[in-house]
This record gives structure tokens, sequence and C-alpha cells, in this order.
């Protein structure tokens, strides 16, 4: 089976440049974390890459896991002679990193976890009890349309209650289904590369606890907090505030000194 083609493009190439893979969140592409790519590029060859199913990628070749896209993010180290790299991922890209890291940790040097999935936020009474409530109405509206030959569940539940990434999913829904519902905790207590929790403040897709918990399985993370910004803090003048955090973690004095050791 051949691998799904993927779109890409590479900024900042020369010789000698250490090599950095940036991955997009989920219903977005690689454009979104270019401005931030482009600053980058002056010190390291950027990848941005537009992950299976998004932007001008081609789908998915079936139901996929994490692993999958974990699989195809290494088959395109392969395919560009990409021995290590550094990884920077966003959201869904961030869970995506954070499997490859552990599946495949000789790859990857430092990673940056940007507002980052791959724990599910802690819900309040309130939000718990308002899931409950909508996993009993799921199961009676699906039951009303096996005994009536309804459509309700498509019609009515999904449009009022669905979240819009699943809503925006199209064709490669049962993937995001199957993907949002796989939990990293493992991967993460697996990886041994030193990671830069970048978080924004008020974020409330993927909330600032999480990046709490993921530094406490990590066994070498820093977490920087950004006052005021939100799930996608890289916008606008976000890209600059996002690079004078990154930049000091991937080339500073610490990380000069673990590549000449690892020359």
């Amino acid at each position: 089976m051949s691998p799904v083609t993927l779109h890409s493009i590479c900024l900042g190439q020369g010789a000698g440049k250490r090599p950095l893979v940036m991955l997009h969140g989920w219903a977005r592409n690689l454009t979104m974390l270019r401005p931030l790519g482009e600053l980058l590029a002056s010190e390291c060859e950027v990848h941005l890459i537009d992950l299976p199913g998004h932007g001008r990628s081609a789908e998915p070749d079936g139901i996929w896991g994490m692993e999958d896209f974990a699989k195809r993010i290494l088959g395109y180290l392969d395919e560009n002679k990409l021995q290590s790299v550094d990884i920077l991922g966003h959201s869904f890209g961030g869970k995506t990193a954070i499997k490859l890291a552990a599946m495949a940790p000789e790859r990857i040097n430092r990673i940056v976890l940007l507002n980052a999935s791959g724990l599910r936020p802690r819900r309040t009474f309130r939000k718990r009890v308002r899931f409950q409530a909508l996993a009993m109405l799921r199961r009676g509206v699906k039951l009303v349309d096996r005994w009536f030959n309804l459509h309700y569940f498509e019609q009515w539940f999904i449009p009022k209650f669905a979240s819009p990434d699943y809503l925006n999913a199209g064709t490669i829904r049962k993937t995001f289904v199957r993907t949002v519902n796989e939990e990293l905790t493992e991967e993460l207590r697996q990886i041994r590369s030193p990671v830069l929790l970048l978080w924004g403040e008020v974020d409330t897709e993927t909330p600032v606890e999480i990046a709490q918990r993921m530094k406490d399985l990590l066994s070498d993370a820093r977490l920087v907090v950004m006052s005021g910004k939100g799930h996608e803090p890289f916008h606008g003048p976000g890209a600059h505030v996002c690079y004078t955090h990154v930049r000091p973690f991937l080339f500073g004095d610490e990380a000069r000194k673990e590549v000449g050791a690892g020359a």
C-alpha cells in the first residue's frame, strides 16, 4: 500500500541547519504555523506539513489512529533523509508529536508542545452531569431511530450537540472520533527528550491543567504559560511571543551542548 501523499513546505534550507518539523492542529493546515516557522527559519530548516486529511494532503486510507499519523510523519522523515529532528506540534499536531517521540525516540531531539492535546480535560461537576445527560440522550435518540426508522440522530442530535471539529471532519469523521478518544498517558511517560510546554493562559480547548499534568508525566519538561493567550497563541503578534520562548529552548546554550555531544 502506497503512503498517503503529504503536502509540505520547507523554509530556511541550508547546509548544517538543524531540521524542525512543525505540525498543525485538527481542522487546520500548515499556513497556521507558517508565521512562526518563518521566524525560526533563520536558524533551522523548517518543515511545515499538512497532516493527512488536512490542507492539501491526501486523506487517510481508512480509519486512522494516532499510531497511523505518527508512522506517516516518520515516513516523511525517511523520505527526506532526516535522521533526527526537533519537532513542534500544536493541539492535534502536538498529540502526533507525543506519539512519534514515544515510538521513535532516537529520531526526536527536542519537542515543543504548543497547547497540545493528548490528555482529556478534567471536567467540573456541572460538565460531568451534562456529559452524562448527553450520553443518555444520545442512546435514547438512537433507540428511537431504530424503532421507528427515523434519522433524528443525524438530523437533530449531531448538528445541535456535536463539537465544531466533529462537524467539520467530513469524510474523516470516524478518524476524528478514534483519535480524540486516545489518551497518551503512557507515551508521555516514555519520552526522554527535553520538552517545552508552551501554553495559552486562557485556553478552553486544552486548558493549562492539561499542561501541568503533562509536565508531571514527562521526565524533562518546562512549562511556560503565556498571559492572555488562548488555544492558538501564534496568531498575529503572538508568533513573535511564541518565538521568544521557542528560540532559546531550541537554540540556547543547553541545546547547543546537546548537539555538540551527539556529533
